[in-house]
């Protein structure tokens, strides 16, 4: 059994303790307070934080509004093996399992992340495996969220649509995703802000949400 008492701590004047998501009421996530922007914390701390960021202890607007997608559309992901790619807090990969799915597998490469995927699992009553690498088989369903516009996230989804797999992309920073892939559409669209907000510009707030069209049955 995990325990919250696993978590990484991060600074003496940080706390990490459940949240409820604005958009998401039905999960809850180990996460930062609010003492972020810069003028909420000392320097230092400041300084910290962002040498080394803490990504779990943030649910960014790309994987809130993918949970929220998922859950919202279920069929999707009922019965089936999924893989929560770039992973982060696992707010998909909870997600998933609250909707259904078989099994769920949280990949990230930071092992503070694949500590915070198995709390949150346990905060929200499922049970998420862990892995720092990705292997896929076609049967798989892959979740990404905000993670293509970086070379490793992206190159893992293409190969995946490449290889006919199923895939569920949320990007705030990408648009043209659908563009550049015709295999993709659109499929859902939020406004959402990170929880805790770190005042990022207000272009970032609008999350697409895009799927292979590989299994048409589910809009």
């Amino acid at each position: 059994m995990n325990s919250h008492r696993d978590l990484p701590a991060i600074l003496d004047s940080v706390q990490i303790s459940p949240r409820h998501l604005p958009k998401v009421p039905e999960i809850a996530l180990y996460l930062m307070q609010d003492q972020v922007p810069e003028h909420h914390l000392q320097q230092q701390d400041y300084q910290r934080l962002m040498e080394a960021p803490p990504y779990w202890a943030f649910c960014w607007g790309g994987g809130q509004a993918l949970a929220r997608w998922i859950l919202d559309n279920p069929a999707v992901v009922q019965g089936r093996r999924v893989v929560d790619f770039g992973a982060g807090s696992g707010v998909a990969g909870v997600a998933a399992a609250l909707a259904g799915a078989e099994a769920v597998v949280c990949v990230d490469i930071d092992d503070d992340a694949l500590t915070a995927c198995r709390c949150n699992g346990e905060l929200n009553g499922v049970s998420l495996q862990t892995s720092r690498s990705l292997a896929l088989t076609n049967g798989e369903l892959l979740l990404a969220a905000d993670v293509c516009y970086e070379d490793t996230g992206y190159s893992g989804v293409i190969n995946h649509m490449a290889a006919a797999g199923d895939v569920v992309v949320a990007e705030s920073r990408l648009r043209n995703l659908a563009e550049r892939f015709p295999q993709l559409r659109r499929v859902g669209e939020m406004r959402v802000r990170t929880l805790p907000d770190l005042e990022e510009s207000e272009n970032y707030d609008l999350v697409h949400i895009f799927r292979s069209y590989q299994f048409p049955k589910i809009l």
